[in-house]
């Protein structure tokens, strides 16, 4: 984008406008006036050591940018991996289940919410189950077990795939 700046400005002889340079580029006026200010950001060394006054239990106060980068970053990357392998999980019960079937499964083990469940946290008993879904509690017992043997009986290389993805 500079680049295009210097020659349009040699060539015209005078600065060219936003919607000459985007234009020359191929991008919208917007997004010349983005790139811009992008540009102006002020940017940091992620070796630039940061002082810490408030690090406990050592002399050394210093961190350098990049070990808050890693810290933050490493916790986004687990809660992203486990959103993606929860999806997959899904995904194998409801391929290899009956919708009722995996409606249970996922409301009995948290991966879906029960409106009956009133603690925080935790799973849902048998009884707020059969409450919720209109079924006796025996019945959601026999159904969730059956699913769970269904499940056990999968190709164990799709159950490997979805271990490594964990690992």
């Amino acid at each position: 984008l500079i680049r295009v700046h210097r020659e349009l400005e040699s060539n015209l002889n005078r600065k060219p406008t936003k919607k000459e340079l985007g234009d020359a580029v191929g991008m919208s006026e917007l997004q010349v006036t983005r790139c811009f200010k992008a540009m102006q950001q002020k940017y940091y060394s992620l070796d630039q050591e940061i002082h810490n006054i408030y690090k406990p239990t050592t002399n050394v106060r210093h961190d350098r940018l990049i070990e808050i980068v890693e810290s933050r970053a490493s916790d986004d990357e687990f809660s992203l991996n486990a959103l993606f392998l929860r999806e997959a999980f899904v995904e194998t019960l409801k391929r290899h289940l009956n919708e009722q079937e995996a409606e249970l499964v996922m409301l009995r083990y948290g991966l879906k919410t029960c409106p009956e469940h009133s603690k925080i946290g935790g799973q849902p008993t048998i009884a707020e189950l059969s409450r919720s879904v209109g079924l006796k509690p025996d019945k959601v017992r026999r159904i969730i077990g059956r699913a769970l043997k269904q499940l056990k009986a999968v190709n164990p290389e799709e159950w490997l795939a979805l271990e490594k993805e964990i690992g």
